[in-house]
């Protein structure tokens, strides 16, 4: 037996698996849920205030943020340092986080978004909404369905909006209402159309690797 050899499959495995763990950061957002996301991504350079500390977690990179205003925001690698083919892409994950009051609550852990022509309704709304804000208009609406993320109930809408002054190329959104009875965590996934493959393992990453801390 070559027992040289053995031990150099034995070192490739092991970069192999380490390069794999390197290839995505775990995130902790306000003590109140984790996600794993890859590091295609980074903080904005406005939200890296929101650092309290780096440790390993599973071979795996964990980052603990706390943000006073419950949103943070990630975008392509490389803007932060103004890495000229950066701006070449477009790619936003924006997590936030609601509260209401017991009088008032979300979906509890388990049960099912139903929808119904009101949620229709809102969904468009909301789609529209968000359009006129960042002043891209909403071209279409592409798909509205209720998921499960780790038994937690999720509202999921995706839509088509324009890029920006209608310069850029089409916009997909993708946005997850996660609840948790008295909270909800709304992730917003946002790629040009023309990038979807790039960016596409972010999906899975979501529904894969999303967890409240807490379950009620």
């Amino acid at each position: 037996m070559n027992y040289h050899f053995i031990i150099i499959l034995f070192i490739i495995n092991n970069f192999h698996i380490t390069n794999i763990y390197a290839q995505s950061t775990i995130y902790n957002f306000n003590n109140i849920c984790q996600i794993e996301l890859p590091n295609k991504l980074e903080l904005q350079s406005s939200e890296l205030n929101t650092v309290i500390s780096s440790s390993s977690q599973q071979g795996k990179k964990n980052i603990r943020v706390n943000s006073p205003v419950n949103r943070i925001v990630f975008q392509q690698k490389g803007l932060n340092e103004g890495v000229k083919a950066a701006f070449d892409l477009y790619c936003r994950v924006i997590i936030e986080h609601q509260q209401t009051n017991k009088y008032d609550p979300f979906y509890k852990y388990g049960e099912q978004v139903i929808l119904d022509k009101d949620i229709l309704t809102a969904v468009n709304d909301m789609a529209e909404e968000n359009c006129r804000i960042s002043g891209t208009p909403l071209i279409r609406l592409i798909n509205v369905q209720p998921l499960k993320i780790k038994g937690f109930p999720v509202l999921y809408y995706s839509y088509k909006r324009k890029g920006w002054e209608g310069k850029k190329p089409p916009v997909i959104v993708n946005v997850y209402q996660i609840f948790n009875n008295l909270e909800c965590i709304i992730i917003t996934f946002s790629y040009r159309e023309a990038e979807k493959e790039r960016w596409k393992e972010i999906h899975n990453n979501i529904i894969k690797t999303f967890n409240f801390k807490h379950k009620y």
